[in-house]
């Protein structure tokens, strides 16, 4: 690794970030060498280098083929990608689907924290498990994940509706635990005519099913294809009236895998309440959407989350204008 030394001394903030998330992912011990190349001194091994592979930014990454050759990379999630994480993923090969038992899993499950159970996940589908990502809790599995260093990949649905620091709020997690995120967006061929026919904001109107069957729960299906398990972040007092019967781990009958066998659902956080996910996310530093400091507890898309009132139960928020039994888009629902 070529890390850069401004002119007043000061380490370059891209490199003491990429060297974060290389620690953070474990990876950083997979270094052979790190050198520095110091701005205005020409003379300086990693400037030297700089220029002999005509590189202009930094940090860059330069790692030596078997037949002599060089690889240089200039962001530091291709070259985990490439390079280090992919080997590491395949030491651990996804079971076959009759190996795992959902019944048996269920109650060897009870009383488990939440970090066994996505590790246990993590070990029996390797990167068949795919894990959701938009809100808080979803970011507690995807640092709960990190920290087991198994394999896992995440995923998240861009309605096109999201609020701006969502969006923002995507990219520091990316960046925070230097993976990719896999993102998936409305099919064109069905949102086009939705919006043609019913403008933008017709769920004020006749509800939301429609719309969030187009922004979430097509784009899911395609998200999970190819996939033999995916994880949630969905707790049973989230919503009492439809969540309350949900299961640790549970065969999803609504997406198949290329066998024709439900999907295995992981919902490792089923038992944690609110404040035991801002417990965590505080005392491990891990990033959350700026909106919660605004008063949002449950963030959506734009249009249908407001603030929380003072008392109001976190789901009271999101599609405030419709019955409470009513309030789910469609991705879990049996």
């Amino acid at each position: 690794m070529v890390k850069k030394i401004l002119l007043d001394g000061s380490p370059c903030p891209k490199c003491a970030q990429a060297e974060e998330i290389l620690r953070k992912r474990g990876f950083w011990e997979k270094l052979d060498e790190v050198v520095f190349a110091r701005e205005g001194d020409s003379t300086s091994e990693g400037m030297k280098l700089a220029a002999e592979y005509e590189v202009e930014l930094a940090p860059f990454f330069i790692v030596n083929g078997d037949n002599g050759d060089a690889r240089i990379y200039t962001r530091v999630f291709e070259f985990i990608k490439k390079e280090l994480e992919a080997p590491a993923a395949d030491t651990i090969p996804p079971s076959s689907p009759v190996d795992f038992d959902i019944g048996a899993a269920e109650k060897n499950y009870d009383g488990k924290d939440p970090a066994a159970i996505l590790a246990d996940a993590q070990q029996n589908f390797g990167n068949d498990l795919v894990l959701a990502f938009s809100g808080a809790e979803d970011v507690v599995l995807i640092d709960l994940a990190s920290r087991n260093g198994l394999p896992y990949r995440v995923f998240c649905l861009d309605t096109g509706r999201l609020h701006p620091e969502t969006y923002e709020y995507l990219d520091r997690v990316r960046d925070h635990y230097g993976i990719a995120i896999e993102v998936f967006t409305p099919d064109p061929n069905l949102l086009q005519p939705f919006v043609a026919e019913k403008g933008l904001n017709s769920f004020y109107k006749d509800g939301h099913s429609e719309c969030c069957g187009i922004r979430k729960v097509e784009p899911l299906g395609r998200a999970l294809t190819g996939r033999r398990a995916w994880a949630t972040g969905l707790r049973r007092d989230q919503s009492p009236a439809t969540r309350a019967g949900l299961s640790h781990v549970e065969a999803d009958t609504a997406h198949m895998n290329a066998a024709g066998e439900p999907l295995v659902k992981f919902n490792p956080l089923l038992d944690w309440s609110s404040s035991r996910v801002w417990d965590h996310i505080r005392f491990n530093n891990v990033p959350y959407n700026s909106l919660h400091d605004a008063g949002y507890i449950s963030i959506g898309c734009a249009p249908c989350t407001r603030a929380s009132r003072p008392g109001e139960h976190e789901r009271a928020a999101r599609w405030w204008w419709e019955n409470d039994t009513k309030r789910e888009c469609g991705l879990h629902v049996k």
